[in-house]
This record gives structure tokens, C-alpha cells and sequence, in this order.
């Protein structure tokens, strides 16, 4: 029987070359998505349920917090399930001809309600039959997370930038917001794997984080890249190249 230490559980043995248990991973995630999922399901149940019923500001605005807490944090799982999977090799991107306005309009449907209660412009330039060659899937979480993080960061009251299209064979997505730029140094690492643990010890910029890394691994296995760049109004704007 292993020797416990004094809080109780087996002494942990972390491995010296920093290799991730990718099974260990896989089943947390599995069991933390399941619940989360079944959750998910019963808000939207209930939401209908209380069509057409009366409720009051408090009552609402707990069930939208709900919903968009529970979209929050699936939206979170399967990030840590597709960075595993990108850095063990076991998910490629598999390009195929991706219609790129749907992919927005999805990722814009997940924040609305924070959009809405912040009273945030949102303005989207894609056109509806722009397409391109990229793994519809990974791309439509690359758009969910930088959005997510958009929206967090606009001020109350202020405005986000949506563009993309396709030119000289090349995708290129950008998403913006005006809220503070980020310094020299957050822009340095801001695509780091451990920026958030090292910002939340810092206590500054919570949420520039694990969904950026994720975006950052996307963008190379298109061989593309990521970067975040600075527009007139919008001093903040994540932008993503693709080659085609």
C-alpha cells in the first residue's frame, strides 16, 4: 500500500519532462461534461416551461446567468479536451470548403446574453457566402473563444468588431473590441499555455487565458498563425491568418 501524506491521499508523482497523463485528462473531462451537458439540457427545458409565464427581474436574470454560466463552462471542457488532444497529436486539422458567416452567427448566439445585459455593440463584417479551406470545427471554437473573450473585455456600453473573409487564398479573422490595450508584455505572452495561472497570481487580466492557448495551436495546425494587433477604436484585435 502506498505511504499517504499527512493530508491523507497517495503522494503525487509529478513527471520531471512536464508529459500530461492524457488519459487522466480525457476522464475528467468526460466526467465533468457529462453533468454539465444534462444541466444545459434542463435549462432549455425550462426555459420553455416559463414561455409566456410572468417572472420577476431577479428570477430572469438568474436564468440567463445560468444559461450563459453553463454554455461558460462546456464552452471551457471541450477547450481543455481539443488542447489535449491538439498536443498529443491526436486531433489534425481536416480543412474542407467552411462557410464562415454560420460559424459567427453560433458563436454570437453563446454570448448574446452577455452582450445584451452590457449593452454591447456588436458589429459583424462577413459576408453571408464567404467561405474558406479550414476544419469547420476547430475554426467555429477559435470564433467562440475569441468572441468570449471580447466580450468580457469590451467596456459597458461598448462596441466589437467581427471581420472576416478571404483574399489572396488567404482567411484571414479578426476580432476586436475597444476595451484597454494590452501592454507590451501581455502581448508577448499572451498565447502562453500558463498565462493565466501566472496573471491570476499577479491578479490583474483574469481571462486572457487556456482558450487563447487553444487558438494559438489551431492556428499552427492550419499553418497559420495568431496575433493581436491594435486598429483605430479598438485598441485590442486578435487576428488570425490561414493560408488557403
Amino acid at each position: 500500500m502506498a505511504e499517504e501524506n499527512g493530508r491523507g491521499r497517495p503522494p503525487s508523482h509529478p513527471r520531471p519532462d512536464g508529459v500530461v497523463d492524457h488519459s487522466l485528462v480525457a476522464t475528467m473531462v468526460h466526467d465533468l461534461k457529462n453533468p454539465l451537458s444534462a444541466l444545459a439540457g434542463n435549462l432549455a427545458l425550462l426555459r420553455e416551461e416559463l414561455v409566456g409565464q410572468t417572472l420577476g427581474a431577479t428570477a430572469t436574470r438568474c436564468l440567463d446567468d445560468s444559461v450563459v454560466l453553463c454554455t461558460r463552462a462546456l464552452m471551457m471542457i471541450q477547450a481543455i479536451a481539443d488542447v489535449d488532444a491538439l498536443e498529443a497529436g491526436h486531433v489534425v486539422a481536416r480543412p474542407t470548403r467552411t462557410r464562415l458567416r454560420p460559424e459567427v452567427d453560433a458563436a454570437l448566439a453563446l454570448v448574446e446574453a452577455n452582450v445584451t445585459a452590457r449593452a454591447l455593440t456588436v458589429e459583424i463584417d462577413v459576408a453571408d457566402d464567404a467561405t474558406a479551406i479550414v476544419d469547420g470545427r476547430l475554426l467555429a471554437h477559435v470564433v467562440q473563444n475569441l468572441l468570449d473573450n471580447a466580450v468580457r473585455y469590451a467596456p459597458r456600453g461598448g462596441r466589437i468588431v467581427i471581420r472576416a473573409g478571404v483574399v489572396d487564398r488567404r482567411l484571414t479573422l479578426e476580432v476586436g473590441n475597444d476595451g484597454p490595450p494590452l501592454t507590451e508584455d501581455e502581448r508577448a505572452r499572451v498565447f502562453e499555455r500558463d498565462f493565466r495561472t501566472a496573471e491570476r497570481r499577479a491578479g490583474a487580466r483574469l481571462g486572457r487565458d487556456f482558450g487563447l492557448y487553444f487558438c494559438r495551436l489551431v492556428a499552427t495546425a492550419h499553418h497559420g498563425s495568431i496575433a493581436v494587433e491594435s486598429r483605430p477604436e479598438l485598441p485590442t484585435v486578435f487576428v488570425v491568418r490561414i493560408p488557403g
